[in-house]
């Protein structure tokens, strides 16, 4: 991996971080009645995506619908299947029961995000088929 390569992929990461924040922020500065600061934090969160985006680009993350539903999929396996398990066993043995809950959360969301992509791409690929 050249170093701009290692850069495109740490860029990617500080703006989704960013973003995630900014918009935790927002959402904690709404609740405390402070919309006008929720509003910049909002806007930040905006500019983060765009920057994200176009280092995902860039990097040649983003490519064909098939292909992306596809890398989908297969991303959330990961989660399902190993990260997220070993997150909560050590929560777990952390004596964190208020980030295992977090991540069990997390992990059932993600087998419904991986059934989603999964379908479409079964669909997506059957209409190739038809079309060929």
């Amino acid at each position: 991996m050249t170093r701009t390569e290692s850069n495109l992929k740490r860029a990617i990461a500080g703006e989704a971080k960013a973003r995630l924040e900014y918009i935790a922020f927002s959402m904690k500065a709404m609740e405390e009645g402070f919309p006008e600061y929720a509003q910049l934090f909002m806007e930040a969160a905006g500019a983060e995506t765009i920057h994200g985006i176009s280092h995902l680009r860039v990097a040649g993350e983003v490519r064909s619908t098939l292909e992306n539903l596809d890398v989908s999929a297969n991303g959330e396996d990961f989660e399902i299947e190993e990260m997220y398990p070993e997150f909560i066993r050590e929560a777990n043995e952390d004596s964190r029961p208020d980030a295992a809950a977090s991540f069990e959360l997390a992990v059932e969301r993600e087998r419904h995000h991986r059934e989603m992509f999964r379908k479409a791409f079964a669909e997506m690929q059957k209409t190739a088929a038809k079309a060929a």
